[in-house]
């Protein structure tokens, strides 16, 4: 849990860095595409990546985190929030 309003467990808010853990565990097409939403629509990356992790909780109410698993279930939360509101960002191709 946060120690200060800076640090949440996606990373520090203040400089809009995301945790290690979490960013190892994203793929490269999701990370290319936080990259983007930020330049082009002035979001933080931890403001959308956020608003992933609460819409998945939503779903999976009875998920339990651990420090082992949260980088697989941001990456889950991340994908799911992509695919869902797809049309409400910039479009970013995926290299096949």
């Amino acid at each position: 849990m946060p120690t200060n309003d800076s640090t949440h467990p996606l990373g520090n808010l203040e400089a809009d860095e995301i945790d290690p853990a979490v960013a190892e565990a994203l793929t490269p097409y999701q990370a290319e595409w936080l990259g983007m939403q930020c330049s082009e629509l002035g979001l933080k990356k931890l403001q959308i990546l956020r608003q992933a992790l609460f819409e998945w909780i939503d779903e999976h109410p009875d998920y339990r985190f651990s420090a082992a698993t949260f980088g697989s279930a941001m990456r889950h939360a991340l994908e799911n929030y992509i695919n869902r509101h797809n049309d409400e960002f910039v479009f970013v191709p995926r290299l096949q």
